[in-house]
Parts: C-alpha cells; sequence; structure tokens
C-alpha cells in the first residue's frame, strides 16, 4: 500500500509544519506554488475570518488559513479514508477547536443553510475531471455559494480550475478580483459586494 506523502504549510504560526496528504490519485493537493499566491492575495482577509474548505481533501487550504489567522475553517469532505487523514492532521497540529470537518458530498452543500452563518472567505479545489461533467458543476457551485447566502457581504471566493476550461463570470453581486493562470491551472477569485458598494 503506498505511503502517504506530505506538504508543508507555508505561512503563519504553523508555517514549515507538514500536513499529510493520501498517496495515490483520490486526492490532488493544490500546488505550492498556487497555494502560496493564493494565501498572499487574501491574506488581508483572513484575520478572524470564518473559512469554508470545500473538497477539503487533506485540509491544507483551511489549515493555511488558520495558520494565517482565520478564527474558523469549516471542511467540506465525504470520503471517509481522506476525512481520517483530515481529522489526523488537525489533532497533530494541535487546532481541532478551531476546525470542524462535514462529512458530505459538496455539491449538495448548498441544499442546507450555511453551517453556523456565513464565510467571509470560501476556497474551493474541485476535482478537475468534474469540469467536464454536465452543466460544469464546480462554476455552478460557486455561484451558488458565492451569491447564496453563505458568504458574507466584502467576502472573497477562490476557486482553482484547469486553465484550458472557460472561466465563468461572477453572478450579480460579485465582481472578479482574481485571473491568475500558473501552467496548467488558474485561480480566479470572487469578490462580494458590500451593501454600499455597488457591484
Amino acid at each position: 500500500m503506498p505511503r502517504p506523502g506530505s506538504i508543508r504549510i507555508s505561512g503563519g504560526h504553523l508555517r514549515g509544519r507538514k500536513i499529510e496528504v493520501p498517496a495515490g490519485s483520490i486526492v490532488r493537493p493544490m500546488r505550492t506554488r498556487v497555494r502560496e499566491s493564493l494565501f498572499n492575495i487574501i491574506q488581508q482577509q483572513l484575520s478572524g475570518a470564518r473559512v469554508l474548505d470545500v473538497f477539503a481533501g487533506s485540509g491544507a487550504l483551511g489549515i493555511e488559513a488558520v495558520s494565517r489567522g482565520a478564527r474558523q475553517a469549516i471542511h467540506v469532505e465525504k470520503d471517509r479514508a481522506v476525512q481520517a487523514m483530515l481529522r489526523k492532521n488537525l489533532e497533530t497540529l494541535g487546532i481541532p477547536a478551531q476546525c470542524k470537518v462535514l462529512e458530505m458530498d459538496a455539491y449538495r452543500l448548498t441544499d442546507r443553510p450555511p453551517v453556523d452563518g456565513e464565510f467571509e472567505v470560501i476556497l474551493l479545489d474541485p476535482p478537475f475531471p468534474d469540469y467536464s461533467r454536465p452543466g460544469s458543476i464546480p462554476w455552478q457551485l460557486a455561484s451558488d455559494l458565492a451569491g447564496g447566502e453563505w458568504l458574507a457581504a466584502g467576502g472573497i471566493l477562490a476557486i482553482e480550475h484547469p486553465s484550458r476550461e472557460p472561466t465563468a463570470t461572477p453572478p450579480p453581486g460579485l465582481t472578479a478580483r482574481q485571473n491568475r493562470r500558473y501552467g496548467d491551472t488558474r485561480l480566479t477569485i470572487w469578490e462580494k459586494s458590500t451593501a454600499d458598494q455597488p457591484s
């Protein structure tokens, strides 16, 4: 059986600590360069924020957010074996009280109300094959989360997607803040308008 791999947290009070990631193709962690760029862009939004880590996998994005000052991270992951590794990572790093793991299909997330209220930051790292499914369902989920009651006014949603795939238009009330390419990957960030700020 393949041994798990690992990645390192790139910033904050847990910088340099390792996160275990499952072996094989079940989880595709965001590449270090892309992850560092993402968190450099959104750093100012993280202080005291509630963060939703969708398609959490090993928990790397939510853990990085907590390391950099987020108040809480909610990790959404449906695979039980991957969840077990995620929970182990949280325990090893000493942050289980700041994190919560939801065992569910991310694509059913908006069938329910937000978990304990809205989020200032929503991070999505969907499996890339999902972009080829009918309806481009990762973009539909991003639109539902950002345009609905899950994302707070002034909040941001970031999504990683294949650079060959067209980038969706933000839903009403949101603007495209960043769209950056990293080889075969692209990072898109939407920002939700505040009550006194037109979209």
